[in-house]
């Protein structure tokens, strides 16, 4: 291959890499954004909301102790904390991942009211902080166990407010400021006393509405209200009444003056974002035999200048969908025909990922619970972020993201959030020290209840079976996880994510090879969709490399065997979930692209359909006593069914704190052992093939690679992976074979390897990119968008490491960082690579060397 070839590849791998967005990250015509901040003497508020005051003045709240934490100063036109996290981050560049830092407030905000509860009914309820204690983890849940719950917040044009109760006493409160003052109103609904902590600090009271602190002047102007000070710490205490007592509170750094009369509480506004973007649905963009798949138009260039990254839809009709987008906004679809209109209808929210609807109601789960987005003035906008459930303790730190959402049948939200823990300084091993974190979860209808059903995972997208109400999960290779797979959940389920020694874990009904699916993301059970011959199977959608994988669960629930089948689906899409459009059946693919992928696309929406011709490719996989059936939705050509076709081999994993595993044989040993198998048969209607393998063993990973051929078709070289538990012996008529006669002594071992091969740079290109090193690693020389150091230069440039040494990047270290990536980490970067030992043989391993020195 010419040079100019592997320039290409580059311009290939950095074509889709642009800046969009030119509107700030905080959309100005939203008063309230979610955002966990790190507020300093104020503690971190794990679930914050920034509440505009003023063009550049913030109102920090934290929901889960209703307390207003921080009045932030900002700069004309410059966000009111720092932009670290990873949507945040990205915005601008779109591959450029967050840190593990919390957002920092702009310089000059003042703390006003310490990590303890905002409300109360008496003093000691504001004194103390109720909630359970998970290490050093600042997400810790509300306070709805003592009684006191956020209930959400209103949009009324340029104005939040928030809405709390107090032991079923309502609480609205909103802000106005000026770099001078700070004013809080509150109105409060007709009922007991109740107390508001008001500041930290030792505040000399001059009136029962009048109190100074060194830093801080606060007054009131309700006569109701006393200001009381205690224990560092300033209080007011509003009197009961048998009506609505509304109040004002002015903070300032000088004097301040009693305010005027407290206003109404302000009321939702006509809709913000009147205009629509209509785009089209190009038909047929990618294809290939049995699917082909259009591409849903994006509203890139609208008046909101907003960057569009889709990571869930759900459809309300078959003319009807909503997208949420990682940014926090949620756009209406209209469908009609090949014309898609968008209507933006929320935004403002923290990191979201998935979407559901609950009686035509929209849900979406972020970093601030559940919320559900209300209309109450009938605009086609969300004016009402109803808290519908805070009870999830969600983790202050960067990486614990609200992964996937599911609403059942009897109105139940089954949820779950990512298990990685990240520390100031890095990204951590360990297990979270929150229960809630790397778990899957299931809240009441009412919101009111939260129960655990799976534990300790590392990254858990999930997806419920309608039908049977089975639950599986999907898991991606890293640390402690051997290799991605797809798992049963039962109640009780513990995957041991950053246990030493676990018991009892929950073994998967399939492993997936990590150089068939990096990065799993959800499933989804294929149930009354478009595609008749996968109905029953869970999709298994790959972020990593933008394919499509059928995965068959087999046995008894919990599966502990099961087949997973590469469907030669290429959408080019870094997919995050997946829908079945309720008309035509069709699949909509939503996701977009920061962490490493293959798939070359940085966002968007597909919609998968049938092409009316068969698959190539198994629809369906089972494994019997003596050995596999591969199925397909199309008579095989007969000529093709031969032993000689198949060639099978199989291999374990090891748990461990490391990056994932390589491929070990049954003796410990780094590789792979053959199996042998024996004689082929068709079945009676064509369109299953029985491989015989004789004295089949339980195996971790067992790959059967074959070339039939379905009639009219070429034989083309293709597998299908399985984990093999206790397979039941074959029901022969059941299956539509006639029985067998089956003979071991004919069982060889088919084929070769890639042993003898020839080396060369070109077989290394093509290597790079089949396992998805080239995701990580550029070969341009740039870094933004790669978890790993670029390869451009490595051979023969002197390579310094986190250990503190340094060595040549000659030919053996290349091969050793293949083989035990963890003996030494390149400086600036975290472990975050499987071993590829036994995965590739000595030659292929030479072929990327030879690539890699091509890189000058």
């Amino acid at each position: 291959m010419k040079p100019s070839s592997f320039r290409a590849l580059g311009l290939f791998l950095g074509a889709a890499i642009s800046t969009h967005a030119a509107a700030p990250f905080f959309d100005p015509s939203m008063p309230v954004h979610g955002s966990p901040v790190d507020g300093g003497a104020s503690g971190v508020i794990a679930r914050g909301l920034l509440v505009q005051a003023a063009e550049a003045e913030w109102l920090v709240f934290d929901q889960d102790l209703l307390r207003p934490a921080l009045w932030v100063h900002a700069d004309q036109g410059k966000p009111p904390v720092s932009l670290i996290m990873m949507s945040q981050a990205s915005w601008e560049k779109p591959t450029q991942k967050g840190g593990v830092k919390q957002p920092a407030p702009a310089a000059g905000s003042l703390a006003l009211v310490p990590p303890l509860p905002g409300v109360g009914s008496n003093p000691e309820d504001l004194l103390k902080d109720p909630r359970p204690v998970h290490g050093n983890d600042p997400g810790r849940g509300g306070l709805e166990a003592s009684g006191r719950r956020f209930s959400g917040y209103h949009v009324a044009g340029k104005t939040g407010v928030l809405v709390y109760e107090n032991q079923g006493t309502k609480v609205s409160e909103w802000y106005e400021a000026d770099r001078r003052s700070l004013q809080r109103h509150l109105a409060v609904a007709a009922g007991d006393e109740i107390l508001f902590l008001v500041a930290a600090g030792d505040f000399k009271i001059a009136s029962s509405r009048e109190a100074a602190s060194e830093k801080l002047q606060v007054s009131s102007n309700h006569p109701g209200l006393t200001l009381e000070s205690r224990d560092g710490k300033l209080f007011a205490r509003l009197a009961a009444s048998r009506q609505e007592r509304r109040v004002t509170l002015i903070y300032g750094v000088e004097k301040v003056s009693a305010a005027a009369k407290t206003p109404a509480v302000p009321t939702a506004n006509p809709a913000h974002w009147k205009q629509s973007i209509e785009t089209r649905i190009r038909e047929s963009e990618k294809s290939g035999p049995g699917w082909t798949m259009d591409r849903i138009g994006l509203p890139e260039n609208s008046a909101f200048k907003r960057r569009v990254r889709p990571a869930d839809i759900v459809f309300l009709s078959p003319e009807k969908a909503a997208v949420i987008t990682f940014e926090g906004d949620v756009w209406r679809l209209d469908l009609a025909g090949e014309r898609v209109r968008w209507t933006r209808i929320a935004a403002g929210l923290c990191e979201p990922l998935s979407i559901e609807q609950v009686g035509g109601v929209l849900q979406v789960f972020t970093r601030n619970g559940i919320v559900r987005l209300r209309d109450t003035n009938a605009d086609g906008e969300t004016d009402f972020y109803e808290n519908y459930s805070s009870l999830i303790h969600h983790t202050a730190g960067t990486r614990g993201y609200p992964l996937d959402m599911e609403v059942d049948e009897s109105g139940r939200t089954w949820c779950s959030i990512g298990g990685i823990v990240t520390n100031e300084k890095s990204l951590t091993n360990l297990q979270p020290p929150n229960p809630h974190s790397g778990s899957i979860m299931m809240i009441s209808a009412d919101g009111k209840q939260l129960e655990i059903v799976g534990a300790h995972a590392r990254e858990p997208f999930f997806a419920r079976d309608p039908e049977s109400g089975r639950i599986v999960m999907s898991e991606q290779q890293g640390h402690w996880v051997p290799s991605s797979g797809i798992f049963p959940v039962e109640p009780g389920s513990s995957f041991g994510f950053g246990q030493e020694n676990a018991k009892g874990l929950t073994p998967p009904a399939v492993w997936i090879p990590h150089d068939q699916d990096s990065s799993s993301s959800s499933p989804m059970w294929v149930r009354g969709s478009a595609f008749k011959s996968w109905e029953g199977g869970v999709l298994d959608l790959s972020y990593g490399t933008g394919r499509l994988f059928l995965a068959r669960p087999a046995g008894a629930w919990p599966a502990k065997e099961g087949a997973v089948i590469p469907l030669g689906i290429e959408t080019g899409l870094p997919i995050l979930h997946a829908r079945t459009h309720p008309g035509d059946g069709s699949l909509w693919l939503a996701g977009f692209r920061i962490y490493d992928s293959r798939a070359p696309e940085l966002e968007g929406i597909g919609r998968l359909r049938p092409s009316g011709d068969a698959f190539r490719v198994p629809v369906d996989a089972k494994l019997v006593k003596e050995g596999a059936i591969l199925c397909f939705d199309a008579p095989l050509d007969g000529s093709t069914v031969t032993p000689d076709a198949v060639q099978a081999k199989e291999w374990q994993y090891r748990r461990s704190s490391g990056y994932g595993s390589p491929r070990l044989k049954r003796d410990g040993k780094d590789g792979v052992d053959p199996v042998a198998s024996g004689g082929t048969f068709l079945s009676k209607d064509g369109k299953s093939v029985f491989i015989h393998i004789p004295g089949m063993k339980p195996t971790m990973q067992l790959e059967i690679s074959h070339r039939f051929a379905v009639k009219g078709s070429k034989p083309e070289a293709r597998s299908v992976f399985f984990t093999v538990s206790a397979p039941a012996p074959a029901m022969w008529n059941e299956l539509g074979f006639e029985v067998p006669e089956l003979d071991p002594s004919i069982a060889v071992v088919h084929g070769g390897g890639a042993a003898d091969a020839v080396p060369t740079a070109e077989a290394g290109m093509d290597l790079a990119t089949r396992y998805g090193c080239i995701a990580c690693h550029s070969t341009d020389g740039k870094l933004e968008g790669h978890s790993g150091p670029s390869w451009k230069g490595l051979h023969g440039s002197q390579r310094s490491f986190t250990d503190g040494t340094s060595r040549m990047g000659d030919d053996a270290y290349i091969i050793e960082s293949m083989t035990e990536p963890n003996k030494v980490i390149v400086k600036g970067y975290a472990l975050g690579m499987g071993s590829y030992s036994g995965v590739l043989s000595e030659a292929e391993m030479q072929s990327i060397v030879l690539f890699i020195r091509s890189l000058k």
